[in-house]
């Protein structure tokens, strides 16, 4: 579960609100939910092929660590004579360089000298310290939050008993802006 602020945290949200942790954890969860990932550091796995250049591009990043990787060459020992090869684990991570910025891969060949067509790569990606960006964005939510207990509702009308709502969306766009550079943008 994410948690992109502290109770003590009390620079990033306006002066009357009081910080809880029920607060940060639901503002933590709609910033998830708009950037499609969480911020802070975290592992995956995931099979990416490979153009004919040997590079391939991961779905999240910064990349922090490549933790280990399989590949599976476009030829075995034997060519294709008995189909196309298994998956083999690369132990020499060293033929496998990554721009750990934007998370695009290359991969050298396999030891008989062909080719790999698909990766399958455990990495970790995010970022070790919240950056401020997604701070601001978090307080800014939990002032939305604090000021209205039910943020789904625009407006109440007691006499007819009518209630109008607004849209699933509490991302302002001052708040998609701050978030924008963290969403999750494919590549593929």
């Amino acid at each position: 579960m994410s948690r992109y602020l502290e109770v003590t945290d009390i620079d990033y949200v306006p002066v009357s609100v009081k910080l809880t942790e029920p607060l940060i954890i639901r503002a933590s969860a709609i910033i998830d939910g708009k950037c499609k990932r969480e911020i802070g550091v975290k592992a995956y796995t995931e099979r990416i092929r490979l153009t004919d250049a040997q590079r391939g591009h991961l779905s999240y990043y910064p990349v922090v660590d490549v933790l280990n990787a399989k590949g599976r060459p476009t030829q075995g020992i034997l060519g294709n004579f008995f189909g196309s090869p298994n998956f083999e684990t690369i132990d020499d991570l060293s033929i496998i360089d990554v721009d750990k910025e934007i998370g695009t891969i290359w991969c050298g060949h396999s030891p008989f000298g062909s080719a790999y067509e698909e990766l399958e790569v455990s990495y970790t990606s995010g970022w070790d310290i919240i950056p401020d960006k997604v701070k601001v964005a978090c307080g800014l939510l939990i002032g939305q939050m604090s000021t209205n207990p039910n943020t789904n509702v625009k407006s109440k009308k007691d006499f007819d008993y009518s209630i109008e709502y607004f849209g699933n969306n509490m991302i302002t766009p001052e708040i998609a802006d701050l978030l924008s550079e963290f969403e999750l943008r494919s590549f593929r």
